[in-house]
């Protein structure tokens, strides 16, 4: 755990965009004054639940983006809110909640350019608006869903030429997974070394990217 966050905070420092997604406005607080992430296994009987207000959730937001900004200056953060229904909240309250954060991302992402809103929570609701796009259990957007909402960050968030090379990665890693019916047929020589050429020319276009598995593997 010590190792992961050393990591964490590594790349943090490096890094020059973050994605913040808030789930819901509703906090279990211990003892009616701290709000906690985690009940440890004590009774549901020690803590309150309730739901914050729109300023409640600014002045939190506010306070972290401080800190952010104070840790890494270079770090632009894009705030998405969570399609994922908190049905066990009831119908009513998580609509509620979900207004709470989107009232209240709308007010920090305008005050700050560093700031962002990407609209999955709206591609979700209101753009596909069909429990065919849900999981069994009516709560969890589906592949098909979240492939959507993927396709649309890409266009909205990712420059063309980035996303050529998103392509050829996507290709390599199917190619990657395929399991031959005739591993020492002509055929399936020549699949390898189209890949291994593949693989072998995005590690010289990028030296940054680690491809010395993708190359065993089609040698």
């Amino acid at each position: 755990m010590n190792q992961t966050i050393t990591l964490a905070n590594g790349f943090l420092k490096e890094a020059q965009w973050l994605i913040i997604t808030l789930g819901s406005a509703f906090v279990y607080e211990l003892s009616g004054s701290h709000i906690v992430a985690n009940c440890h296994k004590m009774p549901a009987s020690h803590f309150t639940k309730r739901m914050l207000d729109p300023e409640e959730i600014i002045s939190i937001y506010t306070a972290v983006v401080e800190q952010l900004k104070q840790f890494n200056h270079k770090l632009n953060i894009i705030f998405t809110i969570s399609p994922v229904r908190h049905l066990r909240d009831g119908f009513v309250e998580n609509n509620r909640s979900k207004a709470a954060l989107i009232h209240a991302v709308n007010k920090l992402t305008s005050k700050q350019d560093h700031l962002h809103y990407f609209p999955s929570y709206e591609l979700v609701v209101d753009d596909l608006r069909d429990y065919r796009f849900y999981a069994e259990d009516m709560v969890h957007p589906n592949y098909q869903a979240t492939r959507y909402v993927w396709e649309k960050f890409c266009i909205s968030s990712i420059n063309g030429r980035s996303r050529e090379v998103m392509k050829e990665l996507d290709q390599l890693n199917m190619a990657l997974q395929h399991k031959p019916l005739h591993p020492d047929s002509a055929e399936h020589m020549k699949f390898r070394n189209k890949y291994k050429e593949i693989a072998t020319s995005l590690a010289a276009r990028f030296p940054f990217m680690d491809f010395e598995h993708e190359i065993n593997h089609f040698s």
